[in-house]
């Protein structure tokens, strides 16, 4: 079945996490991406753990579907090669600070003059302006500038186990961007210059915590949405057998269903009370489900209509009865026997070959443009 970038071609100049993710989502659209890497042991994230026989987890992961060309960007030779490459590609996505993209001559300016019609993506820790423009950073660098860690996270301040700013924002905003650009070039037949900031796509989440700085006389609206753990309503609770259920009964008729439930009708009053009795309130609801084990209260309430789930680790939610039905993780399929999890933006999970070997592809890709360079060159 054709998907809906077959016959597109992408360039990933890009190392390490936001880019690897952003191309496999284009990858598991239907398009060509061509990884470009350093023949000096090529992306980093081959060799980051967790390891498989020396190979990151990661690098399995999140580079399948994608062919390996491995070129040396500061010699004239790979220079002229890529410059070749981007002649034939549609779109071009790199993850330099700007200056370092300059010197290798694939910055949005110097691509851009030689194919207009080409959409460059730049995926940057603080964007192309600013003064932080060629600051280093990563992940926790931009949750925590952006506002994000202090807002998702109560003190004392715990480090997320979660890629925020590289996936939910570099990756997503960069996917959602190249879309938008060869929808806008199809209809008016040029390209784009892309300058996505994992600091700002973060930013962009704090909208609704920074909801008070950002809509003018904030001082009149009272109370918080009960979506931050100071409401019994919306929160997470230890059972008997020391496991945890997320009780999320933020609209009055499911705060009523949950009481009436555990034979509780004198706490539907105090759904959104005030912080005060929140904090007692959480106590006593703390107290009913300390009364049994996690599976018995899932059995409970699957006969209730309250919006309660178990808190499942990363190895229960993947094997969970409903990704089973819905054929959410694919059958082992790529090297070392790795499964994927099927994108939610396709109706079907794309069937991808494995993450390539370093410079597997230099014969084929390099050889349309004439060009013979080895992988150790």
């Amino acid at each position: 079945m054709s998907q809906p970038l077959s016959g597109v071609r992408v360039v990933d100049l890009t190392r390490l996490l936001p880019g690897a993710f952003a191309t496999l989502m284009l990858a598991e659209l239907g398009a060509e991406v061509i990884k470009v890497e350093d023949p000096a042991g090529g992306d980093p994230m081959r060799r980051l753990p967790p390891l498989l026989d020396g190979r990151g987890l990661y690098d399995l992961l999140l580079n399948r579907g994608k062919k390996s060309v491995a070129l040396d960007l500061r010699t004239p030779a790979g220079r002229e090669a890529i410059g070749r490459l981007i002649d034939r590609a549609d779109v071009v996505v790199e993850s330099f600070r700007p200056g370092a993209a300059r010197r290798l001559g694939v910055s949005a300016e110097q691509v851009r003059a030689r194919c207009p019609d080409v959409v460059h993506c730049a995926i940057t820790g603080y964007g192309q302006t600013g003064p932080y423009t060629e600051r280093p950073g990563h992940d926790l660098n931009y949750v925590a500038l952006s506002g994000m860690l202090a807002a998702d996270r109560p003190e004392p301040l715990s480090l997320p186990r979660m890629f925020i700013a590289d996936v939910g924002g570099g990756a997503m905003h960069a996917v959602v961007g190249i879309l938008a650009a060869l929808f806008g070039r199809e209809r008016r037949g040029e390209g784009a210059s892309l300058d996505i900031s994992m600091h700002e796509a973060a930013l962009y989440w704090v909208m609704l915590p920074a909801a008070r700085e950002l809509v003018e006389s904030a001082a009149r609206a009272a109370g918080d949405l009960p979506t931050f753990g100071r409401h019994a309503c919306y929160n997470v609770y230890r059972t008997a057998d020391g496991e945890r259920v997320a009780l999320g009964a933020l609209e009055p008729k499911f705060w009523h269903a949950f009481c009436s439930a555990v034979g509780r009708g004198d706490l539907v009053g105090r759904h959104l009370s005030d912080e005060a009795d929140q904090a007692q309130l959480i106590e006593e609801v703390a107290g009913i489900f300390a009364g049994r084990t996690r599976q018995e209260w899932v059995a409970f309430f699957s006969s209730h209509d309250v919006c309660l789930t178990p808190v499942n680790s990363p190895v229960e939610a993947l094997a969970d009865p409903h990704v089973i039905a819905r054929g959410a993780v694919t059958a082992a399929a790529a090297a070392g026997g790795a499964r994927a999890l099927k994108p939610p933006f396709l109706a079907q999970r794309a069937d991808l070959s494995p993450a390539p070997d370093l410079g597997e592809h230099n014969d084929e890709i390099l050889g349309e443009a004439d060009l013979k360079i080895r992988p150790t060159a």
